[in-house]
């Protein structure tokens, strides 16, 4: 009788995790899309947050996020992360963050000077 409750708690939390879970993606879409449009917003990072989190959900998905370079890396840094402590939890998504900044930077930058040599050609 005790396998029992056990396993009707574990389906219950993989049920709960899935829903929070869901609740998470369309958060982080949706102040995506708001970043998109508003300036003070990081869009693209939400959006990120979105794809890894649906990816964790989804193996088909996880494959065809995995044949971009980028979020492929964010990717493998993010696995085994349900099995940390919570202080190292807060570390990695720290961490995971700036990084994000950094390359969002990185990309914006980068837009920028093609942008700039375009313009210089004209």
């Amino acid at each position: 009788m005790e396998t029992d409750t056990h396993s009707d708690t574990r389906s219950f939390d993989n049920v709960s995790t899935k829903l929070i879970a869901a609740g998470v993606i369309v958060v982080c879409l949706l102040l995506g899309f708001a970043g998109l449009i508003l300036p003070l917003l990081p869009g693209l990072l939400f959006l990120a947050i979105a794809a890894i989190v649906a990816a964790k959900f989804s193996p088909r998905f996880a494959e065809m996020l995995r044949r971009n370079d980028t979020l492929r890396g964010y990717m493998d840094r993010t696995e085994g992360f349900n099995e940390l402590p919570l202080d190292q939890k807060l570390k990695l998504a720290g961490l995971l963050f700036v990084k994000a900044t950094i390359d969002g930077v990185a990309l914006l930058v980068a837009g920028v000077m093609k942008v700039l040599k375009a313009a210089e050609r004209v």
